[in-house]
C-alpha cells in the first residue's frame, strides 16, 4: 500500500511543479532631450539649413516635439520634427522655409521678382 502511495505521489509531483512566468523583455531606454535635439538638428542641417533650437518637449504620448528656426541666405522659417521616444522613429516633419517678404518665385525656375513686376514676363 505504501508503495502505491509513493508511486502515485511520484507521478503527480512533476505535474505540480510551478515554473516562473517569463517576463516581457524590458522596454528600451527613452530618448533623452539631448538625443532628440541632436537628431532634429542633423535632419535640419541635412536639408541645407542653418538651424537654431526654439523648443523641445516630450508629450504624454511618448513623442518628442522639437521646434527649430531654420534659415539659409535670404530664406527664413521653421522646421518641426516629431520623434517617438522609444523607437526613435521620425513620425512627422513640418518644414516651412520661405524667402523674405516681398519676393516670390512665380515662374518655378528660381527667378525671383520683386513687387510690381508681375505684368512683365521674361
Amino acid at each position: 500500500m505504501r508503495l502505491v502511495l509513493i508511486l502515485g505521489l511520484l507521478f503527480l509531483v512533476p505535474g505540480c511543479v510551478v515554473q516562473p512566468r517569463r517576463r516581457a523583455p524590458p522596454r528600451p531606454a527613452a530618448m533623452s532631450h539631448d538625443e532628440a535635439v541632436g537628431q532634429a538638428l542633423q535632419l535640419c542641417r541635412s536639408r541645407g539649413y542653418e538651424c537654431q533650437l526654439k523648443d523641445a518637449r516630450r508629450t504624454s504620448k511618448d513623442v518628442w516635439k522639437v521646434r527649430l528656426d531654420a534659415y539659409t541666405g535670404d530664406a527664413r522659417g521653421h522646421l518641426h520634427a516629431d520623434y517617438h521616444a522609444y523607437t526613435r522613429e521620425l513620425l512627422k516633419v513640418d518644414e516651412r522655409v520661405r524667402r523674405r517678404k516681398g519676393e516670390w518665385d512665380d515662374d518655378g525656375h528660381g527667378h525671383v521678382r520683386r513687387r510690381g513686376h508681375s505684368r512683365h514676363d521674361d
